[in-house]
C-alpha cells in the first residue's frame, strides 16, 4: 500500500480512535515540533527577561585581592553618597581577580587574563589593591597621571596621599624588553618618596584608611597599603572622581 494511503487510512481511524489514541498520534507523529517549539519560547522568554532586566554599568572598581565584608542587603553608601539611580544603573565591586604575580598558580593566571581583558574592553574605571599589583600595572603605563585626571582643589586635598612610580624606571622596562633582556631587576624608589626619584609620576592614592573602603572590603595584601589608581581609559570619569572624593572625605 501506498504511504499516502496508509497515512490516509490512519487518519481515518483516527476519527473515531479515543482520546488516548488520537494523543498517542499526536505524541508520535508531532512529538520533536513540539519539543523545539517549546525551547525556541523558553530560550526568547530567557532573552527577553534579560534585555528588560539589563542594566548599564555605570561604574566598576576591580578590587584585586579584595573580599567584600557587607551583606548584600545592605545599602551601598556610594550609591546613596552619588545619587545613582540602581533601578536603570550598576555599581560593580568585583572582587573575584587574585593575583600572586611570585605564585603565578592557574587561579592568578586566570584572574591576570580577566584584568586585561577588561582593560581592553574599558570596562574598568578604577582598581584597588596592595602595593605589588599596584606597582606592576603601573609600571605597564596602565593608569592615569593623577595631575592630569584630579582637579586642582582634588590635587591639593589628597597630594599627601599620593602613590607615585618613577618614569624613568618605566623607560628603563621598556629598553630591557626591547632588548629581549629578560634578566632585568628593575629597583622601585620608596613609592611615598618622589623626591628620591628622576621622573616621578602619582598615579594612585593611598587609601588604606578610608572607613568608607575599610568597613565593606578586606584587602589580603594590603599589609604595606591599599592604593587607589584610575585606567588610562576609564570612559566615566565624572564618576570616578566622585568615588575618589567618597573614600577621601573621611
Amino acid at each position: 500500500m501506498p504511504v499516502m494511503d496508509e497515512f490516509r487510512k490512519e487518519r481515518e481511524a483516527l476519527k473515531h480512535g479515543t482520546p488516548k489514541e488520537k494523543f498517542s498520534y499526536f505524541m508520535d507523529y508531532y512529538k520533536w515540533h513540539v519539543i523545539i517549539t517549546v525551547c525556541v519560547i523558553i530560550v526568547a522568554a530567557v532573552f527577553i527577561k534579560q534585555i528588560l532586566e539589563r542594566r548599564d554599568t555605570v561604574f566598576y572598581v576591580a578590587m584585586i585581592n579584595g573580599v567584600d565584608t557587607f551583606e548584600e542587603s545592605d545599602p551601598d553608601p556610594f550609591v546613596q553618597y552619588s545619587g545613582i539611580d540602581t533601578g536603570k544603573s550598576a555599581v560593580i565591586y568585583d572582587t573575584s581577580m587574585f593575583i600572586d604575580f611570585d605564585s603565578l598558580d592557574q587561579i592568578s593566571i586566570d584572574s591576570a587574563q580577566k584584568f586585561v581583558v577588561y582593560l581592553s574592553a574599558a570596562e574598568m574605571d578604577v582598581v584597588i589593591s596592595g602595593e605589588d599589583i599596584i606597582r606592576k600595572y603601573a609600571h605597564n603605563e596602565t593608569f592615569y597621571d593623577l595631575r592630569e585626571f584630579l582637579t586642582e582643589e582634588q590635587i591639593r586635598e589628597y597630594e599627601p596621599y599620593f602613590y607615585y612610580m618613577d618614569n624613568a624606571v618605566v623607560e628603563q622596562i621598556n629598553t630591557a624588553q626591547d632588548a629581549f633582556d629578560y634578566e632585568f631587576i628593575p629597583e622601585y624608589p620608596d613609592p611615598r618618596h618622589p623626591e628620591n626619584m628622576k621622573q616621578p609620576v602619582p598615579v594612585g592614592i593611598y587609601v588604606t584608611d578610608c572607613p568608607n573602603l575599610t568597613e565593606r572590603f578586606y584587602f589580603a595584601n594590603g599589609g604595606s597599603g591599599v592604593i587607589l589608581s584610575v585606567v588610562k581609559n576609564s570612559a566615566r570619569p565624572e564618576i570616578t572622581s566622585q568615588y575618589i572624593d567618597f573614600l577621601m572625605k573621611d
